[in-house]
């Protein structure tokens, strides 16, 4: 158990022995086992996502500064389970093996067949110089069978060499010297008009023929050196939170106590982030390496006009109190972008704060994002720009390649829950 574990551990104790609730009242409200919060408060685990541990917080009375600073222990303790012994890392696909030579065999003649014997002819006496006669010398006359014989084993021993392959995969050079070698041992007819359509270049072409060559094994690209953890609950705040949902206001159910669990409830009642989406990325490098943050780029799936339906806020009495965001985006516009604006930090104001930006291991970047459409059905996801000791890319938001999705709220029915049921109130801008 590390450092950062004990430290989250540490304030997850703090929280419960303050509220003086037990372990057992703690986990029937959080819908978990009481051994698996045993777990998180002695460290012997860290979840892995934020969402249990940020209603155990508000379960237990965290104010807004506990919840920043537990999630900032979370982040730690999570890199630090990452860390750990045990994890295994992608297998990179090995290289293909390169085969072994294969020995060139000698070639081996083709057996001759039996030649037909045929009746030698008589010789024919001439008269010489001197009255005599002279016998004609004797030509030797070569079989039909034999002749193409040796024709056949010159174009066996031609196409089979091609065949024998060096170590590097190629051809042997020596196909022509072999083959001319293997036809030299062959007497040349005087004339062979059977055997003329056999000739020694009938195998050329195979012996020009080259394998297509091995591919070799992509090796898959190493990960971005930092994560970007991603909040859509509007801030950790209801204020300004709206949903657009088909369903009328008596079949809508109560919304939830806990801020966490306001996306599933929303979810369940067929409503999405109306006018505004806000997030809040929480980016952390891996290693002590300095990772610069170059820009976030907005690219847009799909846009339509919105659909007809009312809307819900799950606050109530919240005014006008909303912090602004550090950047905002236009969804509507024909190109939408991160705009940096002026935004609010340790309770106090700030003035805009762009790019570049630098995160490592233990020094975190927050970038909260207010998205937001006023005529449009809009599907969305951010593109991070990054680069680190010589390595440049980009990491998509959400990286599981699902997308945002914000739609306009504007003209339509606004409700809130006052308690006993959905009552009518203005819908702001």
């Amino acid at each position: 158990m590390g450092v950062e574990t004990d430290a989250f551990a540490a304030m997850l104790r703090e929280l419960k022995d303050r509220s003086g609730r037990s372990y057992g009242a703690l986990a029937t409200r959080l819908h978990v086992s009481t051994s698996t919060l045993h777990r998180y408060c002695n460290g012997a685990a860290v979840p892995t996502e934020y969402a249990p541990v940020e209603r155990f917080a508000r379960a237990c009375g965290a104010d807004r500064r506990e919840l920043v600073e537990l999630h900032r222990r979370w982040i730690l303790a999570d890199a630090a389970r990452r860390r750990e012994p045990g994890a295994v890392a992608a297998p990179v696909p090995a290289p293909e093996p390169v085969p072994e030579p294969v020995p060139v065999p000698e070639p081996v003649p083709a057996p001759e067949a039996a030649p037909a014997v045929e009746a030698a002819p008589v010789p024919e006496a001439a008269a010489g110089e001197n009255g005599g006669t002279v016998t004609e010398p004797h030509r030797p006359r070569w079989s039909r069978a034999r002749v193409l014989a040796g024709a056949t084993a010159v174009v066996v021993l031609a196409a089979a060499v091609p065949f024998l392959m060096r170590g590097n995969g190629r051809p042997v050079a020596a196909t022509a010297a072999v083959a001319a070698s293997a036809s030299a041992d062959a007497p040349a007819p005087t004339s062979t008009p059977a055997a003329a359509p056999v000739t020694a270049s009938a195998p050329a072409s195979a012996s020009t023929q080259t394998p297509a060559p091995t591919p070799t094994p992509t090796l898959a690209a190493p990960p971005p050196p930092f994560h970007v953890n991603v909040l859509s609950n509007n801030w950790g705040t209801p204020c300004g939170q709206w949903f657009l949902s088909p369903r009328a206001p008596g079949k809508v159910a109560q919304p939830p106590r806990s801020q966490a669990a306001t996306e599933a409830w929303a979810a369940s009642q067929g409503g999405v982030p109306a006018g505004h989406l806000r997030l809040q990325l929480t980016a952390q490098g891996t290693s002590a390496k300095a990772v610069a943050l170059q820009a976030v780029y907005v690219h847009v799936v799909s846009s339509q006009p919105a659909p007809k339906g009312n809307v819900y806020t799950p606050a109530s009495g919240c005014g006008g109190g909303l912090d602004p965001a550090f950047f905002t985006v236009d969804l509507d516009a024909s190109a939408p972008r991160t705009v940096a604006v002026a935004g609010e930090k340790d309770n106090g104001k700030v003035g805009p704060s762009d790019f570049p930006f630098h995160v490592s291991d233990t020094d975190l970047q927050v970038l909260r994002i207010d998205a937001g459409t006023r005529s449009q059905d809009v599907s969305w996801y951010l593109e991070v720009e990054w680069n680190s000791d010589g390595r440049q890319g980009t990491l998509r938001v959400p990286d599981d390649g699902q997308v945002f999705r914000t739609v306009a709220k504007t003209g339509a029915p606004g409700y809130f829950y006052d308690g006993k049921g959905w009552a009518p109130t203005p819908v702001d801008s």
